[in-house]
């Protein structure tokens, strides 16, 4: 049996105000649905995975729509569960020029995912055929509950020698300061086997101090130390460059063996800034799952992370040719 990559986490509700609108000036919202994992699911079925869901949604329409969108992006839905009556949503008025985009969350701690417990989940069963588990940190911040239960699933994979890759994702409107959320965040760290963090995660959320004070050498000084402090095989993220609302530079790092590989840097046009990290992390979590060289992994990680930028709506959905194309600057005007 071909073994699959799972990922734990809450299915959102996307709504968004068409034309670039302000919430004030629309009567219409386009919905679709979203997550983290998700995300990451999504694009690593395009690329040629076998992947699955473990969440929870909820037993109306609004779940039954939930499941037929995962479904559509080729993501296995055998280990979606089904129970209460609400779904996470958020609302996102997208930017332009020198507006940015603004995202409003609503009923989130109340939603079927959030209210779950570990019982919700055939964790044996699901476990028998996975290689990978993805985690996000913000299932870590949104409720105790939450908090939990993602560290309990996460311990009961490792226990089963499966793989752990965790998107540290600190954001700080969910947290009480870093203070509340360090002690979480290390326990979660002790489990990962891939993670994907930055320079101020390991200064702000792990207190590791630094001497250097530009980007690239403060992530070459301290990203090593916590590959040591917390055995940690593989740590990537990525540097952006904002230079307008739609253009920026992305540029990726990957750290394996004490030593940090730096991609290019790129540039790149957003038509839709929401997963493109997702695709970033999908895109490393491919190289490591076929065995590619640290420096083609990291390649393709911001390929991967580009092209994500580049279609609507939060899940990417490009090819694996997509991305091969891009590498080898296959781009034409239009394909015929």
């Amino acid at each position: 049996m071909r073994k699959k990559v799972y990922a734990f986490g809450e299915v959102m509700m996307r709504l968004e105000a068409p034309n670039f609108k302000k919430l004030e000036q629309t009567h219409t919202l386009d919905f679709s649905f979203s997550g983290t994992g998700v995300n990451v699911l999504s694009a690593l079925s395009h690329y040629g995975h076998h992947t699955s869901l473990i969440t929870k949604l909820p037993a109306n329409r609004i779940g039954n729509a939930a499941a037929a969108f995962i479904r559509s992006l080729g993501i296995g839905i055998p280990s979606v569960v089904y129970g209460g009556n609400y779904i996470g949503m958020y609302i996102l008025e997208r930017g332009f020029g020198p507006r940015p985009s603004k995202v409003t969350y609503t009923n989130r701690v109340e939603s079927s995912f959030c209210q779950s417990s570990l019982k919700d989940y055939q964790l044996e069963s699901i476990f028998e055929d996975a290689s990978l588990v993805h985690f996000c940190g913000i299932s870590l911040a949104v409720s105790k509950r939450t908090r939990d239960l993602t560290l309990e699933i996460a311990r009961k994979a490792k226990e089963r020698g499966i793989k752990i890759s965790f998107d540290c994702n600190y954001r700080p409107s969910l947290w009480e300061g870093y203070e509340e959320a360090r002690p979480v965040y290390k326990k979660m760290l002790e489990l990962c086997d891939i993670c994907f963090m930055n320079e101020k995660d390991a200064l702000h959320l792990l207190e590791i101090p630094t001497t250097e004070t530009e980007l690239e050498r403060q992530i070459e000084s301290l990203l090593p130390i916590v590959s040591k402090l917390y055995k940690i095989p593989t740590i990537a993220g990525t540097i952006r460059t904002i230079i307008s609302t739609d253009k920026q530079l992305l540029k990726g790092f990957l750290v394996k063996n004490n030593e940090v590989i730096f991609s290019v840097s790129q540039p790149l046009q957003i038509l839709d800034r929401i997963g493109g990290g997702d695709g970033f992390a999908s895109g490393i979590l491919h190289g490591e799952l076929n065995g590619l060289s640290a420096q083609d992994t990291i390649n393709f990680a911001v390929a991967s992370g580009i092209l994500a930028h580049s279609t609507y709506g939060d899940s990417p959905i490009s090819s694996l040719q997509d991305v091969l194309s891009f590498l080898n600057q296959q781009n034409q005007d239009v394909e015929r």
